[in-house]
């Protein structure tokens, strides 16, 4: 396994995804997320986070990880949300009128950042060598394809930067969308296991056929997963 400098504490994903470390000013925000049914209606732990104390004493072992586990973790996800355009507008005739100097407007036009949930590369319970890739996000950030993105960084960051050869995914077998997700990100089902006692699918992907699959258009590789007839082992029995 290849050595690892952790890396600065903030990194632009894509255009519209970063992620950063988690700091105590981000306990409110997972309160809320965790308030949300839809959110945790099929998570496979139950981990109280809806709890500030719980919140607040997560975040501080999240920070201790950082330290201790160089490379894993579980990482703040922030969204781009575009300036609002009416503002800009308004902002835009001020300046051209002289009412406004140049330098505000130059702020206005900065996009905001808006937390979104978490992606994490964490160590697998039953096998310590091997990492599992996860992401959970606020249900108003569901179907904007971040999960892709932070997804494939996630899968870079475990090959390249931490040299493993192969990675695992899990999640609860009626979770669909997160069946599709790990999927179209390359992974293949596995088989049923029980994970912190609850039923789950598990999933893996080698470094050898996440680079063939990278070689694919985004486009491609989700169409080829909608056609494939394969699903995910029946966790019923």
């Amino acid at each position: 396994m290849s050595t690892f400098a952790h890396p600065a504490s903030s990194w632009q994903v894509s255009e519209r995804l970063r992620l950063r470390e988690f700091l105590p000013a981000d306990v409110d925000d997972l309160v809320r997320m965790h308030q949300d049914a839809k959110v945790c209606a099929q998570l496979i732990d139950d981990y109280p986070l809806h709890e500030p104390d719980v919140a607040a004493l997560f975040v501080d072992r999240i920070r201790l990880l950082y330290k201790e586990c160089p490379g894993a973790g579980i990482w703040c996800a922030e969204r781009r949300l575009p300036p609002d355009t009416e503002t800009l507008l308004q902002a835009r005739t001020a300046v051209a009128c002289g009412e406004l100097p140049e330098a505000s407007l130059a702020f206005l036009e900065q996009p905001a950042w808006k937390f979104c949930g978490w992606f994490n590369l964490m160590r697998v319970p039953h096998a310590p060598q091997d990492v599992e890739i996860g992401a959970r996000l606020t249900s108003d950030a569901w179907g904007s394809a971040l999960v892709l993105d932070g997804g494939e960084w996630l899968l870079r960051h475990a090959f390249d930067h931490l040299g493993h050869e192969r990675v695992f995914g899990y999640c609860d077998p009626a979770n669909r969308s997160a069946i599709h997700t790990l999927r179209a990100l390359g992974f293949a089902s596995q088989r049923c296991i029980s994970y912190d006692g609850e039923p789950a699918v598990e999933f893996t992907i080698d470094c050898t056929h996440w680079k063939r699959w990278q070689l694919l258009p985004r486009r491609q590789r989700q169409r080829h997963v909608l056609s494939d007839s394969k699903c995910a082992p029946d966790c019923a029995n």
